[in-house]
């Protein structure tokens, strides 16, 4: 059996999310660089929340059927099933289940526009995710349950998904740590590139690196990158800030980076009203980007033909808050465009309406 898993975990490595390309340009007569998630698996960086998932099954659980459970409104959700799927492939039958647990209220919700100017809704989203097989959508109130671990199986168990807590896992906060690899490469992407850019031999640039903040995993994750030594950086070349952003409006365009339950963000009142709240896990301090920040740095995006939805332009357009006493600190502001992944949904509602 320890023969098989190796045989199979080798073959899933080969099927991790590739390295995405990093931009280089020029905002605020300062030098930009921007991670381009778009193109990744799915459209967004939430390709390694359903990668980490196939290998957590591969070391862990492997050989027993296994269920896995979330709460997503799309991003996520789709990852962990299109990789279910891929999963299942492997390993030649339905050996992994995945549930996501769906806001009842979010099929009339607008999504969009994209950079490109497309829309679509909550409705189309679950249309899209219902078409893996090896994942189940169940369609929830958020309103009266906060559904994580128990209300989760016995609401599998109600409807005949038989779960237990030997057999299910919740994956709502993801696998820890599960973005680092977008990081390191990131930072690995700057030290060879950034002299290209500029055209002469450098040092690692003084960096701001802007991170979106929902849940805080990407945050959290990049942090980890760095601030620890454990991953094969050479920390003694790198001088990076770390400053994370949200938005308070629970109507946000870009509802990915909207803390709304409050669950990882000390306050809503606050980010809306003062500009700035707390992250609960580290206490690091997360900043208010605006609906039109934000829709001005889709436009941006635009200019620079490059797919992104809301959420993947809020870390690019926290820039226009920074002022010049911030940006004259830094040599390279670094974002990450978290993807898009309203544009597939997009075309599936012009192929079907």
């Amino acid at each position: 059996m320890d023969r098989i898993r190796k045989e199979l975990i080798e073959k899933w490595i080969e099927l991790k999310p590739k390295t995405t390309p990093v931009i280089f340009t020029t905002i605020n007569n300062k030098t930009v660089a921007i991670k381009d998630e778009s193109i990744n698996e799915t459209g967004t960086y939430k390709a390694h929340h359903g990668w980490m998932m196939g290998l957590h099954y591969l070391q862990n659980q492997f050989p027993n059927p296994f269920i896995y459970y979330l709460g997503s409104t799309g991003n996520a959700g789709m990852a962990d099933f299109a990789f279910a799927d891929k999963l299942n492939d492997l390993l030649g039958e339905q050996k992994v289940t995945i549930v996501n647990f769906y806001p009842e209220h979010y099929d009339s919700k607008i999504l969009g526009p994209d950079s490109f100017g497309r829309f679509t809704d909550g409705k189309r989203i679950r249309l899209a995710m219902e078409k893996y097989r090896s994942g189940k959508l169940i369609r929830v109130d958020f309103t009266k349950t906060y559904w994580l671990g128990k209300p989760c199986i016995d609401k599998m168990n109600e409807l005949g998904i038989c779960a237990n807590k030997d057999n299910s896992l919740d994956i709502t906060e993801g696998f820890n740590p599960t973005y680092t690899r977008v990081m390191f490469d990131f930072i690995e992407q700057i030290k060879s590139e950034y002299k290209k850019y500029k055209n002469f031999p450098t040092t690692f640039p003084k960096t701001l690196a802007i991170i979106q903040f929902g849940a805080g995993m990407l945050y959290d994750d990049s942090e980890l990158v760095v601030k620890q030594s454990s991953l094969d950086i050479d920390q003694s070349s790198l001088d990076i800030d770390l400053c994370a952003v949200s938005t308070g409006n629970k109507d946000t365009v870009a509802d990915k980076i909207c803390d709304s339950s409050e669950s990882w963000q000390r306050s809503l009142e606050d980010l809306k009203n003062k500009g700035f709240t707390f992250a609960k896990k580290s206490g690091d301090k997360i900043y208010q980007v605006t609906e039109q920040d934000i829709l001005f740095a889709l436009g941006q995006f635009r200019q620079l033909g490059r797919e992104s939805e809301p959420s993947g332009a809020a870390s690019l357009a926290h820039i226009r808050n920074l002022d010049d006493s911030v940006l004259d600190r830094y040599d390279l502001i670094a974002t990450i465009n978290t993807g898009n992944g309203i544009k597939s949904a997009a075309f599936d509602s012009l192929l079907n309406y």
